[in-house]
């Protein structure tokens, strides 16, 4: 375990947040703290894993982004993969949006790219070749599964990537920068990979969203002690200042609403020792809508963030 300073104010001045459960805990028992830096507002985990202890906390069967590497999903896991699978092209759009350049010359690095199946879309659908392909995964089950199933470049760390010479036209953390313990190091590569007129596409969770606030300690996307940070647009931008990089735009992700209200409340249930069958499943279900037509009304109250993001003008 390690109590690291807040990585943009360097403070150690801290005020208690929330106590939050690992969901995937079995005994219920286990609780991480979040902390508030009194100077920059971030939100993180702290005291929290280091780096050579955080690994055993992704070997849940359950953990969604590695599904695809595990045999026999269930029912449940299936229908998540199932879609995540439909997404995928609404991901990709968003991710190519406003891009001029020619797709086969698109160059595209994926941070934290997981099985590899975003990288594999824009492969097979957008006909973008392999070599222009990278991605850097550090869990190596998913990442072979990504070489072998797509033969894909993946790297187990930025340290170890083969692409240090060359520039990408868009450099994709989805839904990974909350989990990295070198942030300040990851943001350095990603500003010094980005091509000049590339840009940064950044997706996080929301805490000041609308199913944050609802679910408190149960809120799902709190995901201790695998999310480290928690940030809202006023802290990444000051994190993303100290790297010559600017938000340009935003916007809210929905469909996040709903998984992270449906497991909220499944959370909740479990930690109150309550079923959650289809009453509940269909009570969950409206809530997750609410919450996505909340987010689409006011997106500072969305349950995740997409943020697009280039380097500064000099």
């Amino acid at each position: 375990m390690e109590t690291v300073p807040c990585p943009i104010s360097g403070s150690t001045n801290f005020t208690p947040c929330l106590q939050v459960p690992d969901r995937f805990d079995s005994t219920g028992k286990e609780r991480w703290q979040l902390l508030r830096s009194s100077a920059s507002g971030l939100i993180m985990l702290n005291p929290r894993p280091d780096s050579s202890e955080i690994a055993r906390h992704y070997h849940s069967e359950h953990y969604d982004p590695h599904l695809l590497a595990q045999n026999n999903p269930s029912f449940r896991d299936r229908a998540y993969l199932a879609a995540r699978s439909l997404l995928l092209g609404y991901r990709a759009s968003l991710i190519l949006r406003e891009c001029r350049t020619p797709l086969r010359q698109v160059r595209v690095l994926e941070i934290g790219c997981s099985t590899g199946d975003l990288l594999n879309y824009f492969h097979r659908r957008k006909r973008i070749p392999l070599h222009n392909l990278a991605g850097v995964e550090p869990d190596s089950e998913a990442a072979a599964y990504a070489r072998e199933r797509f033969r894909l470049n993946i790297s187990p760390s930025l340290s170890d990537a083969t692409d240090k010479e060359r520039v990408f036209d868009r450099i994709v953390l989805w839904h990974t920068l909350e989990h990295i313990h070198t942030i300040h190091d990851t943001l350095d590569y990603a500003a010094k990979q980005l091509a000049k007129e590339g840009v940064l596409i950044i997706a996080l969770p929301n805490p000041e969203s609308y199913d944050a606030k609802q679910y408190k300690e149960n809120w799902i996307a709190w995901d201790a002690p695998r999310h480290l940070y928690h940030f809202v647009p006023e802290t990444l931008e000051k994190l993303l200042e100290q790297h010559n990089l600017r938000v340009v735009n935003r916007q809210p992700y929905l469909p996040d609403s709903l998984y992270n209200t449906l497991y909220s409340e499944k959370l909740r249930c479990k930690r109150a020792k309550k079923g959650f069958h289809a009453p509940q499943w269909g009570n969950a279900l409206l809530k997750g809508v609410a919450a996505a037509g909340i987010g689409a009304l006011l997106p500072v109250k969305a349950s995740s963030l997409i943020y697009f993001v280039r380097k500064s003008q000099p």
